[in-house]
């Protein structure tokens, strides 16, 4: 839990929530099972869309995704959800991972198709296998969260391990979370720590801040308050809102910053407005004892009833 503040507010923070500054990692959450899936729901073929044609099979497999693509840009043809479906589907069927990709995210979304999520994972499963990282990215994503399919940790970090072997910052995170929480496979910090790292060092904001996290308590890594704050300022500068709470308890302090009250405050105003309960008490409490800010008992009792009733 995060400490707070100095002085009257750390007391009033300590008592009520804890005295640690950083914050439970964000992401997503699996456990990879590098071997390969079992079969599921995802090895059972959706039926053709409803505006395919009575065309024979076959034809240029490039051809036709690259005429759905048309129809479903509205590029050269007027747009047709419905025919970029139908013309998807042609070519998925042929194994074209660019239509297997498109007509996933099509039944994902809805267009031109009834959205599906079983169908989606069914045609996110056929790119992946040819080793599309989006579509491998995906479908650890449809397995963490259990959408279309049964959650099932191993399985998502399998498809999570495939896209971060290809760069995928968004697969190093979430892999990096399932080895530091030890989700389907043996809790390995040091793992974890360099997932985070590769994915921030690609601006990913969500490892920018798990790194930072790392960095602050010497997890994987030598202890070091000045990198946690380098990457929680990264990543409070793309709005990340726990970063940016984070943030404010370091300059609360003067850990790894100097200290700044002022600093502090504006830090937990930006994470505040994006409904970050802890920052609001942080920022509710400023404002109770003038710290940072002018003394306020209107706008600290707001920021209090905001942290005391956050919206679902």
């Amino acid at each position: 839990m995060n400490q707070r503040s100095g002085g009257i507010v750390a007391a009033i923070i300590a008592l009520a929530m804890g005295s640690l500054p950083g914050c439970a990692l964000i992401a997503q959450s699996s456990a990879p099972s590098l071997s390969a899936p079992s079969v599921s729901a995802t090895d059972i073929r959706p039926p053709a869309p409803a505006s395919i044609t009575a065309a024979p099979p076959g034809g240029d497999a490039g051809a036709q995704a690259g005429l759905a693509t048309a129809y479903f840009t509205g590029r050269g043809l007027p747009q047709n959800f419905l025919l970029a479906a139908a013309w998807y589907y042609r070519a998925a069927t042929q194994n074209n991972v660019t239509a297997q990709l498109a007509l996933a995210t099509m039944y994902q979304a809805g267009q031109g198709v009834p959205a599906t999520r079983a169908a989606a994972d069914y045609w996110y499963k056929q790119a992946a296998e040819q080793g599309n990282a989006k579509a491998e990215l995906a479908l650890g994503d449809a397995y963490t969260n259990g959408t279309g399919v049964a959650v099932d940790n191993a399985k998502a970090s399998h498809w999570y391990a495939a896209a971060a072997a290809q760069g995928v910052a968004a697969a190093q995170n979430s892999l990096g979370f399932n080895y530091n929480a030890g989700l389907g496979v043996p809790q390995n910090v040091q793992k974890a720590a360099a997932l985070f790292a590769a994915a921030a060092a690609q601006g990913y904001a969500k490892a920018e801040y798990n790194l930072g996290n790392y960095e602050y308590y010497g997890t994987g890594m030598p202890q070091s308050y000045s990198l946690a704050a380098t990457w929680w300022q990264r990543a409070a500068n793309q709005g990340n809102e726990d970063a940016q709470d984070s943030l404010g308890n370091l300059y609360d302090l003067g850990q790894g910053v100097p200290q700044s009250h002022t600093r502090a405050a504006f830090w937990w105003q930006r994470a505040a407005v994006r409904a970050n309960v802890k920052a609001q008490f942080s920022l509710g409490a400023a404002y109770l004892t003038g710290n940072g800010v002018a003394m306020d008992p209107e706008k600290s009792a707001y920021w209090f009833m905001l942290a005391a009733t956050p919206t679902p």
